[in-house]
Formats: C-alpha cells, sequence, structure tokens
C-alpha cells in the first residue's frame, strides 16, 4: 500500500466512526476501516432532539394523541483494536426525555440502551474495505416503565459494511462507506432492516464535510401492541481536525420520511480522541 493510499484510508476510515442509531441522534456506529492493533478511539457526542408527535413517537411507541417531544441525548462511543483484522467496541446511550401531550407532562432520565460489537474485517486493499459485524444490544434501565427512554428486551444485529476511499485532484481526498444490516427484536416489536449510506469529502487536509443517510425498515412482524415503524433521516456535519488526536463535529439530523413514527430534527456535537 503507498503512502498516499495510507492516508487517504485513514483520513477517510476515522470519520467514519460517526454515523447513527435509532432515536434521535444517529449514534456512532462502527466504522469500516479497522482500528489499529492496540489502538482505537473515543467519540462523545451529544445534542438536543425535538419534534411533534401524533399518536407515536419517534421509535414507533404508541401515544396517547398529539403533542411534543424534546429530548437530550448523549452518547459515548468506544472501539478498539484488538487484532488487525479484529475491532471490538461499546456505544451506551443516555437519554433525557421531556413530552407534553396535551393532558399533562412527563420526564424521565436514563441509560436507552448499550450495545456491544465485534468486527471482522474480510478484505483490506488500498482503496476499498469489506467487513461484517455482529452488535448485542442491552435493554435499557427502567424500560418497563418509560418506553420512550429505553426498549424493554435486549435485541441482536447483524450487519455487512463497505467503504472505499479515493483521491481527488489538488491533494484532495473523499470516501464513500455502505451498511446494511438485520436487527432481530425479541419481543412484540417488529424486527428492522436498516442501511447506511456516507459520503465523505475533505477539501483541505483538517477538515472534512460529510453528508449521511440512515433508514430503518420494519419487518411488519411484531406482537400485538408492539411498535413496527419505518424512518429515513439525513445527517450533514464538519469535522474538523485539532491535531493528530483530537477532532470536534459539528451538525444537523432531520428526519424526512416514516411510516407509525413522529419526524423531528436534531443538532449534534461530538469530540473525538484517537489513541
Amino acid at each position: 500500500m503507498t503512502s498516499e493510499a495510507r492516508h487517504v484510508l485513514k483520513t477517510g476510515g476515522f470519520t467514519l466512526g460517526v454515523a447513527l442509531l435509532g432515536c434521535a441522534l444517529a449514534r456512532p456506529a462502527a466504522a469500516q476501516w479497522p482500528q489499529p492493533e492496540g489502538g482505537g478511539q473515543v467519540i462523545l457526542q451529544m445534542g438536543p432532539y425535538w419534534a411533534d408527535t401524533d399518536g407515536y413517537d419517534s421509535r414507533g411507541n404508541r401515544l396517547p394523541g398529539r403533542g411534543s417531544v424534546t429530548r437530550l441525548d448523549i452518547s459515548p462511543y468506544w472501539e478498539h483494536g484488538l487484532t488487525q483484522r479484529w475491532t471490538v467496541g461499546l456505544a451506551p446511550r443516555l437519554q433525557a426525555t421531556w413530552m407534553d401531550q396535551g393532558s399533562g407532562r412527563s420526564s424521565g432520565f436514563g441509560m436507552a440502551d448499550t450495545s456491544a460489537f465485534a468486527r471482522y474485517t474480510i478484505h483490506r486493499g488500498d482503496w476499498n474495505v469489506l467487513a461484517v459485524q455482529g452488535t448485542v444490544i442491552t435493554p435499557g434501565v427502567g424500560g418497563r416503565h418509560n418506553t420512550y427512554i429505553a426498549e424493554p428486551h435486549p435485541s441482536f444485529e447483524a450487519r455487512v459494511l463497505y467503504g472505499h476511499s479515493f483521491e481527488l485532484p489538488r491533494g484532495m481526498t473523499a470516501f464513500t462507506s455502505l451498511a446494511a444490516g438485520y436487527r432481530f427484536r425479541p419481543g412484540s416489536a417488529a424486527d428492522e432492516v436498516r442501511g447506511d449510506v456516507t459520503l465523505g469529502f475533505r477539501p483541505v487536509p483538517d477538515w472534512m464535510v460529510m453528508a449521511q443517510y440512515f433508514g430503518t425498515i420494519g419487518m411488519r412482524n411484531n406482537g400485538p401492541g408492539g411498535p413496527d415503524y419505518a424512518i429515513h433521516r439525513a445527517q450533514f456535519s464538519i469535522v474538523h481536525d485539532i491535531n493528530a488526536r483530537h477532532s470536534i463535529q459539528l451538525g444537523y439530523m432531520r428526519e424526512v420520511a416514516g411510516r407509525r413514527v413522529a419526524l423531528g430534527q436534531a443538532v449534534l456535537a461530538a469530540w473525538w480522541y484517537r489513541y
């Protein structure tokens, strides 16, 4: 691999550490590029989310009529290279929620869920990476008492990830990544098919512009009263490398379409540390 190729893979790859999930902000998701053996990264992402609701919240749970929801998500993310091919990580998600459904107001705070994943790199070439990933998502704290904070059951996801980096004229670099997964959800909730698309562009070495899409489609196999929904999110963000180890990110997310779900929007800020 040439030094230029390594640079493109590195600058594209670490930025892929931010992609997202289920509720408000798309959480930092696993990157296609493997972490170096003994190295890794930590990302702390947070931001407010707000939406008008009409019968459903942003995860497909039924609500008693019209109202609004405001939420603050805090999403630490850590991944570490065990070997040249294996990368593991954790992603807990804290959530504070304030809801107004007309008949009354409610609020809550708790651990929404925690994801633990292992990713195996099948192929890594000069410009392409192909990987598979398994993730276990634990139920959150207080899920049976406040479903707007946490799901009461664990879930399991199998995912395939592909990334491609390339160079552009005038020293610019870019990358694209694709991910597709199937999430098994025990209990009454429907299983889900999930897909992510990321396009990243570096006009200068220390700045990255990203456009991302995150889609979730329920498989309509839910039990009585269980959530089954579809939602499509678009996100735009800018990442600035302060130095070789630290970066900051600012972005905006909007839920653009869905089925049996409230649509909202969010802003996000994140701090990245690489070791």
